[in-house]
């Protein structure tokens, strides 16, 4: 049986004014078409700001309007950095990230950016594209 990936539309903006500890979102998606075990996100983010972190997570949703930080494992682990800001210049880190599996269990999921150390600057920029195959393809 052949499948279809679907990647949709990529949230992209910057970090200006983005208070350490801060989470921005990206796209929602609704779970309804996604095959289980399929969803990830790739994210493109550049801390160009001195220690300024960008770190990858995931959110869930029964309504649309409330949303859940899942835990990356089961341990309840914390995320780890995908970059982090120094003196010089930095260079934009690209990666997939898969969601985790207890995001099966709900209407709506997305994935965001979390920062940490300072506040972030227009320099500091981000892109997250969901990714996962359509479970109706047939």
């Amino acid at each position: 049986m052949a499948f279809r990936p679907i990647q949709a539309a990529a949230a992209t903006g910057n970090l200006n004014t983005i208070a350490s500890g801060s989470i921005v979102a990206g796209n929602t998606q609704v779970m309804d078409l996604v095959a289980p075990n399929t969803l990830s996100a790739t994210f493109t983010v550049l801390a160009e700001t001195n220690t300024l972190t960008i770190a990858a997570i995931w959110q869930v949703s029964v309504d649309g309007s409330t949303w859940l930080r899942v835990a990356p494992t089961v341990n309840n682990a914390a995320e780890v950095v995908l970059a982090t800001g120094t003196a010089g210049a930095d260079s934009a880190v690209t990666r997939v990230v898969p969601a985790p599996p207890a995001v099966h269990g709900f209407k709506y999921v997305r994935a965001a950016v979390l920062t940490g150390g300072t506040t972030g600057a227009a320099a500091d920029t981000y892109s997250i594209q969901i990714n996962f195959v359509n479970k109706n393809f047939r």
